[in-house]
Order: structure tokens, then sequence, then C-alpha cells
């Protein structure tokens, strides 16, 4: 069944009073959606100035890599990305490819480096993984006896 609407003619007092506070009732709860949805965009742009932080200091690190190996870098149109002015630093380190995605925000650090177009053979991605990269990475970092996380652990009391 569905309640007979009330015209001005015949609503009670009480039936206005009681429509009012589902009125007030129902911006309350608007008000309270709206300040979530405001709290959670600011959540949202927050960790997005985290990650684009985050971004332009390994973006910083990898140019002075690159700075130091220019012969043996190069620098690309990202083609597996959609959004505009990606780019794909391919660098050699000791015959083995090593890559990473440059942010547009970012290009200018690498404007030092040569810039092919993206079927350049000197950019086209071996198919290595961030994993497999990074193991690299950290091989070399041993071989040349660096310190810190590079070293392998120790057994206890060896």
């Amino acid at each position: 069944m569905t309640e007979k609407r009330l015209t001005v003619n015949d609503i009670t007092s009480d039936q206005l009073d009681a429509l009012y506070e589902r009125l007030e009732y129902a911006a309350h709860v608007a008000a309270d959606e709206r300040d979530r949805a405001f709290k959670a965009e600011r959540r949202a742009d927050e960790a997005e100035e985290q990650r684009d932080g985050a971004y332009r200091e390994r973006g910083h690190l990898v140019a002075l890599v690159a700075g130091g190996l220019a012969e043996q870098a190069v620098i690309a149109p990202a083609p597996d990305v959609t959004e505009p002015g990606w780019q794909i630093l391919y660098i050699t380190l000791h015959d083995r490819q090593c890559s990473w995605h440059i942010a547009p925000k970012d290009a200018p650090l690498f404007e030092f480096l040569d810039h092919v177009t993206a079927d350049d053979p000197r950019a086209q991605w071996d198919g290595h993984t961030t994993e497999a990269k990074y193991e690299h990475i950290a091989q070399l970092a041993r071989a040349l006896g660096t310190p810190g996380p590079f070293r392998e652990e120790q057994p206890a009391g060896s």
C-alpha cells in the first residue's frame, strides 16, 4: 500500500513537523556524505602528491646514473602508456638492460640523453622484470663491494 499524498488542505501540523524532521535528517546525511567525499578526494590528492614525489626522487637518482653512463643510455617514448609524454629510459649495465618509465614531469631531468624513437633498436625492451632488474643492480653493487643493503645476509654466528 502507498500512503495517501498529503495536500496543503489536509496536512496536520504534526505531519508537517514529521516532514520537516525527515528533510532535516536527509540534509544532515547529505552533508555527511559531501564531507566524506571531500575528505576522500583530499586523501587521494595527498597520496598522488606522495607518489609523484617518490617518482621525482627516483628520477633524480636514475638521471644521476644515466649521466654517468650516457653512452649506454637512451630515452624513448613509452609505447605501453596511453598518457602523453611518458618515456622509457634504457641503460645497459654490464651487458644487461635496465629500464625505467619516466613521467612527463621528470622529462627535463633526462634532456642530456640521446632521445630516440620507440622503434630504435636500443629502445627495445628485452623482457626483464622489475625484480630481475633490481637483482642485477644488487649483484653489481655487491661486486663493487658496496656496503649496506646490497650485501647478502650472513647467517647468525658466521
